[in-house]
């Protein structure tokens, strides 16, 4: 049975308008259901077909879309058998003997650590739900097994966990780490670094083994039994399969926008399961931004009393719609520990529930709460047990929205105008200005905006989506061609309650503890109409330069400025922190990288507007910042050489190892199946050519002879030029005709002397930011 294929129909991402395909009628897009299906899929590419890796399509970055032929290894569609599977060939299969002993000891943070291998197909919370089972260790197929029959040491039996997690887990492992995905836990690096190996299928089908070196450690895995799985002939034989060992080319691969071919594997390091207690207080960004800078101050370390493990993640998220009369923005400060793991902790029932059988799609075990709830979130009244799903929460999944605050926020307006002024709740004393005179001015005009509020709850149409929604209320309330100003005044103010109650029902305080996936994975997966039509962009900076307050007091200018024209932003804006990631491009590149993550709903004027400036801001090159490759990602080829290196000017850096790594597995760029109009926007391909083959023979001739010069430079980049320089005795430079990229050319040596033959290979950017050459040169004498 071969590969599932579709022709001329709609592809589109998790967070575009579902109502509008990205790609109306994408050529050609493929299911693989195994490596060997893979593999003959990228051997028989045609020559005018490019092809782009796709997993749960939640990128937001062009990065993920493909010129024409996409290859999907989960189709979110869920009508396609996917990669899935958790794999037992190599580990432990394969595994180096002297590895396995040198295991038998390893220790992470002073915890032993475990491997897992899946496909690239397998989804975040499909894994972790898998690492929290018990593992046989009576079963020699696991490694956990190899461990208790080999060294007698049964304490591999798990269960285990990501060391660290983004947000959220409907991501596919593969996806999240290539374009390095990362959550806010300030001491560890990202999803990516965790990555031991990973099996790539490149353009023409050839696929590599890549691993990572630990010194003078021993290999991960033996060349004999790699060789015995690998080199078969439905897998392209002997000569179609390599072992690479080599930091460098790993941590190319890792992020790298799907250039390098499709990630068929990875092997992840795993550390034993955890719980974690996370607490969340309200505050103010003017009062607390400056503590950012401070790496020994309040936002990283343990407050008196906590008798946690060290704090590890910190997490600000910002409300930019401002309160007290324009004064402060509300920001929510999350942090968590790590806490003793019981049989008490709470979180897998609600996030991962029961095994009820074997899914025949994704290729693994079916869980009964996997990737198919609300966020868990604790219910205070009932300690250990999860809280009934919140009003948002319940908006976003039957496509309803924000009714409740609305209607609060009506009766809060109703108490103040009827009580004249006497009557103030706290929402309304916390966006109005302090002192409160010029509110009292506002009670008329509160008035007539409570007539607003009540039209806009009578048609509400529960098939509206939030964005849209919140679009019909800013353009109600923020109505900048009101000609009384005392009702513009009244409305800013009632947009302000609105959004600062909605933030603060979302990050109001919190404190508990649960299992690590339960808390660091707060996606909901009933959401169906919130998070659509979104567009984000992240942006990265060292955490300790004045650039991150900058940036976002940037932010909150733009939007205060905003709401005065009618506009207004729709979204969050959060920063996160994580530590530096090996990975050669990835955006952590500091050892404290706080990451500014701007998210909007598109269907608010003003929510883009405000995003598009962000993204402004961040490319000004005085900002020394960094943008997600996996969101909003505008960068152009000279961004990206003057921000990871290798210049015309300067070559080198990591970006040079980058693209080094990319010529080794292309034929130095020849292959170009993977190229996409991101990767050569933005520079991620082979740009520097390379003389293959060059001779001039013989190297003495009579007077008179004939000189025969042979070179083969066809392992090159489309766009490579080549060009031959014969230099006479009498200094005479005599350019042979156009030549092409392999072939032969002869000349006469009709002069006495050496002759100097010099073979030159030019290759221009295409947006002539500058040209890189090489060049060989060899001689012949006449006499």
């Amino acid at each position: 049975m071969g590969m599932d294929r579709v022709f001329n129909s709609p592809w589109t991402r998790k967070h575009d308008d579902p109502r509008t395909a990205h790609i109306p009628k994408a050529p050609i897009i493929g299911y693989p259901k195994s490596l060997p299906e893979l593999i003959e899929l990228c051997r028989n590419r045609p020559p005018d077909r490019r092809l782009k890796a796709a997993g749960s399509h939640w990128a937001l970055s062009q990065a993920a879309v493909s010129d024409d032929t996409f290859i999907e290894t989960n189709d979110p569609r869920n009508a396609h058998v996917a990669m899935a599977q958790t794999l037992h060939n190599v580990i432990p299969g394969c595994l180096n003997s002297g590895f396995l002993k040198s295991k038998h000891v390893a220790e992470q943070r002073g915890r032993r650590t475990y491997l897992f291998h899946v496909e690239a197909g397998k989804r975040i919370y499909q894994l972790y739900a898998e690492m929290d089972q018990l593992i046989d260790v009576g079963d020699s197929t696991t490694l956990a097994g190899v461990m208790n029959h080999r060294f007698n040491d049964p304490g591999y039996g798990g269960p285990w966990a990501f060391h660290t997690l983004g947000s959220a887990g409907a991501q596919t492992v593969v996806g999240a780490l290539s374009t390095g995905t990362h959550g806010g836990d300030w001491d560890r690096p990202p999803l990516a670094d965790a990555v031991m190996a990973l099996h790539l299928v490149t353009d023409g089908g050839k696929h590599y083994w890549i691993e990572r070196v630990n010194g003078d450690a021993p290999p991960l895995t033996d060349d004999f039994l790699m060789s015995l799985q690998f080199r078969g002939e439905e897998l392209g034989g002997p000569d179609n399969f390599e072992i690479i060992r080599d930091n460098n080319v790993l941590n190319a691969v890792l992020v790298s926008a799907g250039r390098f071919g499709v990630i068929y594997s990875v092997v992840l390091i795993a550390v034993p399961q955890y719980a974690l207690h996370e607490r969340r207080r309200l505050s103010d960004w003017q009062d607390i931004k400056q503590q950012i800078k401070d790496p020994e101050g309040e936002l990283y370390t343990d407050p008196p009393g906590v008798q946690h493990a060290p704090s590890r993640f910190l997490q600000i998220a910002v409300c930019l719609t401002p309160h007290d009369g324009f004064h402060l923005n509300r920001v929510g400060i999350t942090r968590r520990w790590e806490v003793p793991l019981t049989a008490a902790v709470p979180g897998h029932a609600e996030r991962v529930g029961n095994i009820v059988g074997f899914d025949p799609r994704t290729q693994s075990p079916l869980f009964t709460n996997a990737g198919t709830t609300h966020a868990y979130t604790p219910d205070p009244d009932h300690p250990g047990q999860a809280k009934a799903p919140s009003m948002l929460e319940q908006a976003c999944a039957d496509k309803s929205f924000l009714k409740g605050v609305i209607e609060e926020s009506i009766h809060e307006i109703e108490n103040f105008v009827k009580s004249n002024g006497a009557v103030v709740s706290v929402g309304i004393a916390t966006v109005a200005a302090a002192g409160g005179a010029g509110l009292l001015l506002l009670i008329p005009a509160l008035f007539l905006i409570l007539a607003v509020l009540a039209a806009i709850l009578d048609a509400f149409d529960d098939d509206t989506r939030l964005g849209e929604a919140m679009e019909d209320i800013k353009n109600k309330l923020l109505a900048p061609d009101d000609p009384n100003p005392l009702r513009r005044a009244a409305g800013v103010f009632t947009w302000q309650l609105i959004a600062n109650k909605a933030f603060s029902s979302q990050q109001g305080n919190e404190d508990f503890d649960a299992i690590s996936y339960a808390v660091m994975d707060s996606h909901d997966y009933l959401d169906v109409s919130c998070n659509v039509n979104v567009d984000s962009v992240e942006v990265f900076f060292d955490a300790f330069d004045d650039k991150v307050i900058a940036f976002v007091d940037a932010l909150i200018a733009y939007e205060t400025m905003q709401e005065f024209r009618g506009k207004a932003f729709v979204g969050y804006a959060s920063l996160r922190f994580s530590a530096r990631s090996g990975a050669l491009i990835g955006m952590q590149k500091f050892d404290r990288t706080c990451s500014v993550e701007v998210a909007c709903l598109r269907d608010v004027s003003g929510s883009q507007e405000l995003v598009d400036y962000a993204v402004a801001l961040a490319r000004n090159p005085n900002m020394n910042a960094i943008l997600h490759w996996g969101q909003r990602n505008d960068y152009e080829r000279p961004e990206v050489e003057r921000i990871f290196g290798d210049s015309v000017l300067e070559p080198g850096g990591n970006l040079g190892f980058w693209r080094e790594a990319l010529a080794r597995v292309t034929d130095n760029g020849r292959l170009d199946g993977f190229s996409s109009e991101f990767t050569r926007r933005t520079g991620l391909e082979v740009v520097t050519p390379r003389i293959g083959t060059f001779g001039v023979e013989p190297s003495t001739v009579p007077l008179g002879g004939t000189v025969a010069v042979t070179w083969d430079c066809a392992r090159n980049p489309s766009g490579t030029k080549l060009r031959l320089e014969i230099s006479s005795p009498s200094g005479v430079v005599v350019p042979a005709a156009a030549i092409p990229m392999a072939g032969s050319h002869e000349f006469r040596a009709d002069q006495a002397g050496t002759y100097r033959v010099t073979l030159v290979a030019t290759l221009s950017a295409d947006d002539g930011s500058g040209e890189r050459t090489d060049l060989q040169t060899d001689t012949v004498t006449a006499h």
